[in-house]
């Protein structure tokens, strides 16, 4: 909004130049001249308070305060403009018999169409601009706008106005008049693809930018803030095929060319989130078989339990054996009730997990699938950033990524082999432990590259643990001086 502002501190620079400027015993005259008309016209309003021309004599002279350019004058009465407007409805009522208007009317509803009632509106809104007294412009704007509807200027300051005020419903509502009648300001475009943006209205805001670059073609901020809305849009294909495109309009757009690969890393990592979430939900309900099998082995347990117990009854002899025998088997079939029911409640359970899962086999096929994904995405990586290298080979985020693409495969790699066990690392510890510090030494030219460019805190630590992983001392030790 730098650009809008500005413009509208300029207007009201312009002005208070102006009197800056003047004779000041002219302006004191011509201050002592308004005095002295509204004076007169108030009390010529009294004598005669139904005659049209005094009310209209008595509207002219407020708007010669509103009109004026030294604030300290006009801002005497910040009213002024909007008495002049009542006062000369007032005039117009008074002199229209039966729906005709006569000579006052006409002459009142002329000053009110011509645009010194508009330029009071304007002038003591910018005062009031100026004073940082936002709201109280934004009444003097909006009404302005409101005397000429089809007028951009008071249309754009309304909005902004109503944008510093926090009135954004106020703002769009101004912002899309001030368009219909024919704006064109980058900095109005911009402001209400923001308010969009802020309402979740994705199709007008990216809408609007659209508009904008159809009119500003080679304006990079625009093309920077629909990349941004796109992302904070989750619409990352269509970032992607936009990016694409523009790549192969002008394969010398670095930045282009850096941004498609991010793009690409945020989709990997997205696909990344599906994968979980699928295996997730695959995982939920094989633990929950497996808390199945196992309570199942429990019941089944104190029901061979019981069956047994039952049988001492055939050698139970005297009352107090069988009342003993008889305790113990109430004793197992209350545990079996109970363990019943917790296995109910996992049945429950796996049924849900089940119904969330889907079909097993399926869900495998779809994270291979996903799989697959990934790694083209991520195989085409290397010659994305390389291409934003070729335009710029000091990119600083085109060598950290570089970096990173083959720092991961290293700390994947390293995944791998902490896990295993000795029999594992026996078959094949030694082929990935090779594998390993091919992917650092892949890593290690782009961050020592990039740490010349930026000497960033955080890739220096990571260069620390590239050294140590590769027994590089030297380099180690100069890094750490």
């Amino acid at each position: 909004m730098k650009k809008l502002l500005l413009s509208l501190f300029t207007v009201a620079l312009a002005m208070n130049a102006s009197f800056g400027q003047a004779d000041k015993m002219l302006l004191d005259a011509q201050k002592k001249s308004i005095n002295d008309g509204i004076k007169k016209s108030d009390e010529d309003v009294k004598k005669n308070p139904a005659k049209a021309k005094s009310w209209l004599n008595r509207s002219q002279a407020y708007l010669e305060l509103a009109l004026f350019p030294d604030s300290t004058f006009a801002l005497t009465n910040p009213e002024a403009v909007f008495q002049a407007l009542e006062f000369a409805n007032e005039a117009i009522k008074l002199d229209t018999k039966e729906g005709k208007k006569g000579s006052v009317a006409k002459e009142a509803e002329q000053l009110v169409a011509d645009k010194r009632f508009l330029n009071g509106f304007l002038n003591l809104g910018v005062m009031k601009y100026q004073g940082k007294d936002f709201r109280a412009s934004l009444r003097y704007m909006s009404k302005a706008s409101e005397l000429a509807p089809n007028d951009t200027l008071s249309a754009m300051y309304t909005g902004v106005t109503a944008q510093l005020s926090q009135e954004d419903k106020i703002a769009q509502v101004a912002y899309e008049k001030y368009m219909a009648i024919g704006g064109k300001d980058l900095a109005i475009l911009y402001g209400l693809s923001q308010i969009y943006k802020n309402n979740k209205e994705e199709e007008k805001a990216l809408g609007l930018i659209d508009k904008a670059l159809a009119i500003y073609p080679s304006n990079k901020d625009l093309k920077g803030e629909k990349f941004n809305m796109l992302i904070a849009f989750n619409r990352i294909d269509q970032a992607i095929a936009e990016l694409k495109q523009t790549t192969a309009n002008d394969p010398k757009d670095g930045v282009a060319w850096l941004n498609l690969g991010l793009l690409y890393e945020n989709k990997v990592a997205g696909l990344g989130d599906e994968i979980r979430k699928i295996q997730d939900k695959s995982s939920k309900v094989l633990e929950v078989e497996r808390r199945l099998s196992a309570q199942n082995d429990q019941v089944s347990a104190f029901q061979d339990e019981i069956k047994r117990t039952k049988l001492k009854l055939k050698t139970a002899t005297t009352p107090k054996a069988k009342a003993s025998v008889n305790s113990q088997v109430a004793t197992l079939e209350a545990k079996v009730k109970e363990l019943t029911d917790v296995l109910k409640g996992i049945q429950e359970e796996k049924a849900a997990a089940t119904a969330a899962a889907g079909d097993l086999a399926t869900n495998n096929a779809k994270v291979e699938e996903l799989i697959a994904k990934v790694n083209e995405i991520r195989s085409n990586l290397p010659n994305i950033y390389t291409k934003a290298l070729e335009v710029d080979p000091n990119n600083y985020d085109a060598l950290y990524q570089l970096g990173a693409y083959y720092f991961n495969d290293a700390q994947e790699i390293k995944r791998q082999v902490n896990s295993m066990d000795m029999n594992e690392y026996k078959k094949s510890g030694k082929d990935l432990e090779a594998k390993l510090m091919v992917k650092y030494n892949e890593a290690l030219p782009y961050f020592e590259r990039g740490y010349q460019v930026k000497k960033d805190e955080d890739l220096k630590e990571i260069l620390k643990q590239v050294y140590r992983e590769l027994k590089n001392e030297a380099k180690l030790a100069e890094l750490e001086k």
